[in-house]
């Protein structure tokens, strides 16, 4: 009978270490949440924040690309092409505000990576007109708004 004592304690031990693990566990799931929700909202602000930049850009680009299709002289030497490149800029910021504003959580967790990851979903997003959300079972297309 002794053993079955000695085993009573043992198993009391590891319910106790396996209920502190747990625990453990779960408190640093919610801290990399946490983490993760606080860099979603900064990337979101800051998307947000370089398409409102970028709407003015936009708005005086396409009137000078405008005026210079029509003859008129550009301003400065490679004026054209700086406005071309300030629509693509634009674009991609619009599109960068669709990835962390509506995509698919996949998506947005790539989106929060960062680096190449980042460039990449951005890249799928232009490339697609838009990006899939968890809406319709991850089939709903939410077009890029410029």
């Amino acid at each position: 009978m002794p053993t079955l004592t000695g085993n009573a304690r043992s198993v009391l031990a590891l319910r106790r270490e396996l209920a502190l693990a747990e625990r453990q566990l779960r408190e640093k799931v919610e801290r990399e949440a946490e983490r993760l929700a606080v860099a979603e909202h900064v990337s979101w602000r800051e998307a947000r924040d370089s398409c409102y930049v970028f709407d003015w850009i936009r708005r005086a680009a396409i009137a000078r690309l405008e005026a210079i299709s029509v003859g008129g002289n550009e301003r400065f030497l490679g004026e054209e092409r700086l406005a071309q490149m300030a629509l693509r800029d634009a674009d991609w910021a619009d599109a960068a505000y669709a990835v962390v504003s509506f995509a698919s959580l996949g998506d947005r967790l790539r989106y929060l990576h960062g680096g190449s990851e980042r460039a990449a979903v951005v890249r799928e997003a232009l490339e697609r007109g838009g990006v899939f959300t968890n809406a319709y079972g991850g089939h709903h297309l939410q077009e890029i708004v410029r």
